[in-house]
C-alpha cells in the first residue's frame, strides 16, 4: 500500500513537473485579404449610358485591404470592432471634351476605410477542434476618391471641377474560416511562444456594401458585390 502511494505520489510530482505551455492573451486579429472589386457607377444612368465602362473597360479590379480588429469578448464566440483601409484602382483610356477616345490614359484609384462589428463563432474550434469558423461583418464605410490624367495630376471637368471626393454608405459580410493550427499544432504552439499569434486562419468572405451617401444622386455609386479571399492572424 505504501507502495502503491508512493509511486502515485512520484508520478503527479513528475507530472507536475513537467513544463506545460499556456495559450497567450488573445484580444486582436489582423487580417489581410484580396479579392475583385467593380463600382456600380454606370448603375446612376439605367442602361442609357455607361461612361464608366466605356473609359475603364468591363472588367474588375483587384482590391486589397487590411484590418485590425479588438476584441473585446472572446468566450461564446468573438465579439470585436474592426477597422480597415484598402486600396485599388483602375485604369482606362481618357475622352476628349466631345467625347470620342483621345491617345492618353486616365486613371481611377480608390482607398476604402471601413468601421465594422465583428462576430466570428469559434467555440467549436477553440474546445472541440473544429476547424471551420463562421463570421459576420457590418458597418459604415468612407470612400476616398480621384481620378488623375496621363501625367499624374488631378483631372478636372470640362467646368473646371476637380476628379476627386469622398462617399459614404455601409456593409454587412458573411465569410468562413479555416483555423489552420488544426494542421499542425505543434508548429502553431512555437508560433504563439515565438511569435505571439495564438490562431491563424485561411478564410473567404462575401461582401455587400451601399456606398453611393445614402442614396444621393450627386455622388458616385461605388456599392459592389465581392469576394475576398485572405489570412488572418489572432494575437
Amino acid at each position: 500500500m505504501r507502495r502503491s502511494l508512493a509511486c502515485s505520489g512520484f508520478v503527479v510530482a513528475l507530472l507536475l513537473a513537467v513544463p506545460t505551455r499556456a495559450e497567450s492573451p488573445r484580444d486582436m486579429v489582423l487580417e489581410i485579404k484580396f479579392g475583385p472589386f467593380r463600382p456600380s457607377i454606370d448603375s446612376e444612368f439605367g442602361g442609357r449610358a455607361s461612361p464608366y465602362k466605356d473609359v475603364m473597360g468591363g472588367g474588375s479590379i483587384l482590391m486589397s485591404q487590411v484590418e485590425y480588429e479588438y476584441e473585446f469578448y472572446n468566450r461564446v464566440g468573438v465579439v470585436a470592432i474592426g477597422a480597415s483601409f484598402g486600396y485599388a484602382r483602375d485604369k482606362g483610356t481618357a475622352r476628349l471634351a466631345d467625347g470620342q477616345a483621345s491617345n492618353d490614359s486616365t486613371t481611377f484609384h480608390l482607398i476604402p476605410l471601413s468601421l465594422s462589428a465583428v462576430y466570428r463563432f469559434d467555440y467549436l474550434a477553440q474546445n472541440f477542434r473544429v476547424p471551420l469558423v463562421p463570421q459576420v461583418k457590418a458597418g459604415f464605410d468612407y470612400y476616398l476618391w480621384w481620378i488623375t490624367n496621363a501625367v499624374g495630376q488631378v483631372a478636372r471637368s470640362k467646368d473646371g471641377a476637380a476628379g476627386q471626393g469622398g462617399t459614404f454608405g455601409g456593409h454587412v459580410s458573411v465569410g468562413l474560416a479555416f483555423h489552420m493550427d488544426f494542421l499542425s499544432p505543434d508548429m502553431a504552439q512555437t508560433f504563439d511562444a515565438d511569435v505571439g499569434v495564438n490562431n491563424t486562419y485561411l478564410f473567404a468572405e462575401y461582401g455587400m456594401s451601399w456606398v453611393n451617401d445614402f442614396g444621393s444622386s450627386r455622388s458616385f455609386d461605388l456599392s459592389s458585390r465581392t469576394f475576398l479571399f485572405g489570412i488572418a492572424f489572432e494575437f
